[in-house]
């Protein structure tokens, strides 16, 4: 199992002030509250105490029922992977990075770099990708699937993810009926629910809609807080949109979903391992989109990673993700300060690695890039060995004036301990750059996606299971197409 690497390093709030936005978010909840035209959701609130209007769909929450939900949900969640060794222990400030997000509707074709709509195969190659690339601790998707019926492209999607990966999934599910029958595969993989139960191979990702509504989409939560299958919170309000525009009030409108998401599912079924989110991000007023550059979105992150280290519990964020179209200078700044960031503010899971144009294309050479910055940032936050071996102040004494230590042993002993070697990134002399044609980094990213999808084997899944999995989605796929 992966322990990650330590972040927290950065802190913007002092004490009172989170506890600012914590009481402004009670404030919300208890005086005008969340939304929903789910009667299972308002179903629940009501059986847990809170107050409902079944006529509006509101929802009142007092604060006594928020911190009951915020106790009983655990501060350690492990997310499992197919093969053990991957799975990550989530718990503090341990730091993991993560492939993709959720699906996007355009590809950057790795032959021509032009943009397309994706498919299953594209899809199914993304995965084996980011099972492939080694700082990627976790997978999610840098595609959607359009060569399959809608009604039915999550299903075909998690199929393609439990056949070209062993690490752990964290991805989405819209519906109470696709929350199943994803369970349902997964339970398939591992040979059986009591199976899955034990060891969770998945993780639902489930987003409220901004300002302070839960979905139909959000029952998914129900099913799988019902089977004990940890849940990621999404709460993304948009500052200037769906949130005031500054980054306190929109914190307080993501705090106040989570919080709300909190005791609808440990209103289920108490225990069920929730990992908090809720960042400010925000809408671009020239343009109305989604700005994943935007440094008050960086800023976002780092409350949302203050909110869950005092709540205690384990937290999801963003960062390897830029508004640029293209693999370019701007994408390499953006998913840069995100990452870093992200992983100096401590947060657990930080996804949308090969993210481009705000999450609307999905590139596997920036992931390719990306996955070389979650390199560089893990060497960073192991810090500096302070002690008698590493200080060698024998050995530099021992050498002293005009010597050299490269021919040491010491430097032999520490070369592949303390220093980062880079795979991609280019620190060759200008001579042999030239002498091998000159390339750009995307394009020598581009030819290692292409590399690593021709040599990288998953381990596979058995020829039944395999068959068990295609035959499943079709019949799901026609329960779907009947019922529409």
């Amino acid at each position: 199992m992966k322990r990650g690497v330590k972040g927290g390093i950065i802190k913007l709030l002092s004490r009172g002030e989170i506890l600012d936005i914590h009481l402004s978010a009670i404030e919300v909840l208890e005086e005008k509250g969340v939304k929903s035209k789910s009667k299972k959701i308002l179903e629940i609130f009501r059986n847990c105490g809170a107050e409902v209007d079944f006529d509006t769909g509101y929802v009142r929450i007092p604060q006594h029922l928020v911190e009951g939900a915020l106790r009983k949900s655990p501060s350690k969640v492990i997310l499992h992977g197919r093969s053990e060794q991957y799975s990550i222990l989530l718990e503090n400030a341990r730091v993991y990075f993560g492939f993709g997000g959720t699906p996007t509707p355009y590809i950057r074709d790795l032959e021509t770099g032009g943009i397309r709509r994706p498919t299953k195969k594209d899809f199914a190659e993304a995965t084996r990708l980011g099972d492939a690339l080694p700082n990627m601790d976790f997978i999610m998707s840098i595609a959607g699937v359009f060569d399959v019926p809608p009604e039915s492209e999550y299903l075909h999607e998690f199929e393609a993810m439990f056949n070209n990966t062993v690490k752990p999934i964290v991805y989405s599910a819209p519906s109470a009926y696709l929350a199943r029958r994803v369970m349902e595969m997964a339970a398939i993989v591992l040979g059986g629910f009591y199976e899955l139960r034990r060891k969770p191979i998945l993780a639902l990702y489930s987003e409220t809609v901004s300002p302070l509504t839960f979905a139909q989409e959000n029952e998914a939560m129900i099913e799988f807080a019902n089977e004990n299958i940890p849940i990621v919170l999404g709460p993304v309000p948009m500052a200037g949109a769906t949130a005031p525009i500054t980054v306190g009030g929109a914190t307080v409108v993501a705090v106040a979903e989570a919080l709300a998401a909190i005791t609808l599912i440990q209103s289920v079924k108490p225990g069920v391992p929730v990992i908090y989110s809720g960042c400010a991000a925000l809408m671009d007023q020239r343009t109305g989109r989604f700005s994943y550059g935007a440094p008050e979105f960086a800023l976002g992150n780092i409350v949302l990673a203050q909110m869950a280290q005092y709540y205690g519990l384990p937290c999801f964020g963003w960062g390897g993700c830029s508004d640029s179209k293209v693999p370019d200078a701007q994408a390499g700044a953006e998913v840069m300060m995100n990452t870093l960031v992200s992983a100096f503010s401590g947060i657990n899971l930080i996804h949308d690695f090969g993210y481009l144009a705000g999450g609307s294309i999905g590139s596997m050479e920036m992931a390719v890039i990306g996955d070389e910055v979650a390199g560089i940032v893990k060497r960073i936050l192991k810090g500096v060995r302070i002690d008698d071996e590493s200080l060698a102040v024998d050995l530099i004494k021992n050498i002293g004036p005009e010597g050299q230590f490269m021919s040491q042993k010491h430097t032999l002993k520490f070369l592949r301990r303390e220093v980062y070697t880079p795979t991609l990134f280019d620190r060759k002399p200008e001579s042999l750059w030239l002498s091998e044609g000159g390339r750009d980094i995307a394009v020598i990213a581009r030819e290692k996606a292409k590399k690593i999808l021709k040599e990288h084997v998953v381990e596979p899944l058995p020829e039944d299971i395999r068959k068990s999995l295609s035959d499943f989605v079709k019949k799901c796929e026609k329960e779907l197409i009947n019922n529409k």
